[in-house]
């Protein structure tokens, strides 16, 4: 994947008419111009790049009179060859398009979710932000897409909690069921009990009756 050196360096040589340099002549440009860090270039440092490798393509062009096979191409529309249509997208595409690094991604994860309402914590933004791509054909797409990424993991967790919901609720209605079954199971035996209690009562208190008529009888 290209870095931001060679993109934008890429980019300002095609307007002024200069392409077809090779990776290593990007390379070369940076080690020229002492480039360390190929994501982060100033833009001093791509001035120099630029000029760096228009003079390289000049000082090749002039030291033969043979045909160039489209490696440095130099000066206006006539000289340069007809491209094909489909050469012409994929240059403008990288023209176009924007290279992001990882601390760009976390960046904007977090503040777009603070601009959405709510906190990340630093892992979850590193979640994030390994599932956003590194390229986009510019700045509102990184934004849009950042935005989507965090809409989606936010949504994850939702469903997650909600599941947790119903999961619990469904152990819940259960539970209550089965204490309730068992309350009921409880009362029955206990009517029943009750009810055989009772009759020993009436009998018994039948057996006493008829005990003491008998008694008075015979006093009689």
């Amino acid at each position: 994947m290209s870095d931001k050196f060679t993109n934008n360096v890429r980019a300002r040589l095609y307007k002024q008419g200069y392409q077809g340099f090779t990776k290593d002549d990007y390379t070369t440009a940076a080690l020229a111009v002492e480039c360390d860090d190929l994501d982060n270039p100033t833009k001093e440092q791509l001035s120099q790049a630029v000029d760096y490798l228009k003079v390289k393509a000049t000082s090749q062009l002039s030291v033969t009179d043979e045909p160039v096979e489209e490696t440095f191409l130099v000066g206006s529309e006539d000289a340069q060859p007809e491209v094909e249509s489909n050469q012409l997208a994929v240059a403008e595409s990288e023209i176009n398009s924007i290279t992001v690094t990882s601390e760009d991604k976390r960046q904007i994860v977090t503040a777009q979710s603070s601009a959405l309402g709510f906190e990340l914590t630093e892992q979850e933004t590193l979640s994030i932000a390994e599932n956003v791509d590194d390229t986009f054909t510019d700045y509102s797409q990184f934004i849009s897409t950042v935005t989507a990424a965090i809409k989606n993991y936010v949504d994850h967790k939702f469903d997650v909690i909600e599941q947790s919901f119903e999961t619990n609720a469904q152990d819940l209605r259960e539970h209550v069921s089965n204490r309730a079954s068992r309350l009921n199971q409880k009362v029955n035996n206990f009517s029943g009990d009750m009810k055989a209690d009772m009759g020993v009562i009436r009998q018994n208190i039948k057996s006493t009756q008829f005990s003491i008529l008998a008694r008075l009888n015979a006093a009689q």
